[in-house]
């Protein structure tokens, strides 16, 4: 059962805030920072294009306790980077990065929970663990909605989202190295 619930936790900050956090947050970058709609939508692609590289890039083989760290840890600093960069160019490379730190999340969190969750012939909490994707959308726009309602900025939202999230690659949950 930890294992479905570890990964529930690094899906939640892999997905819901590696990828989707900016949803709720373009709204608040348009109101204080000036992003167009179209800036707005290069962010987004920049997410996407970098969601691709990622998956691709995480076919390779790689150790998967490492992988899954050095993810979260980028989806961290890149999180935090939006909130001290200003400008499309910083913020267009911090969220390519992110979509490519989400992308190798996924696949090494999802493939070691599936492996733990069947080697204890727990597989129907397979579901559990993609679950996280959903909380983590949620729990970001909850998040973003009353930083919102509380007058903070998009700057400040930013770097709640990626302060928040340090417990998730710390060393306890996370996969023992093979």
């Amino acid at each position: 059962m930890n294992a479905a619930f570890t990964g529930l936790a690094a899906l939640a900050v892999a997905m819901g805030i590696g990828r989707f956090a900016f949803t709720p947050l373009l709204p608040m970058m348009q109101d204080d920072a000036g992003v167009s709609l179209a800036q707005g939508g290069y962010l987004a692609a920049a997410n996407y294009v970098g969601y691709l590289a990622g998956a691709l890039w995480a076919m390779r083989p790689a150790r998967r306790d490492l992988a899954i760290r050095g993810a979260l840890l980028a989806i961290a600093l890149t999180t935090l980077g939006m909130g001290y960069a200003h400008g499309m160019l910083a913020w267009t490379l911090l969220r390519a990065l992110a979509g490519m730190a989400s992308a190798w999340a996924l696949v090494h969190v999802s493939s070691w929970c599936l492996q733990e969750l069947a080697a204890q012939g727990k597989t129907q909490l397979g579901g559990v663990v993609f679950s996280g994707v959903g909380w983590g959308i949620a729990l970001a726009g909850a998040l973003c909605l009353a930083l919102m309602h509380a007058g903070a900025s998009s700057s400040q939202a930013w770097i709640a989202l990626g302060a928040g999230r340090e417990f998730t690659w710390s060393k306890s949950i996370l996969p023992r190295p093979a």
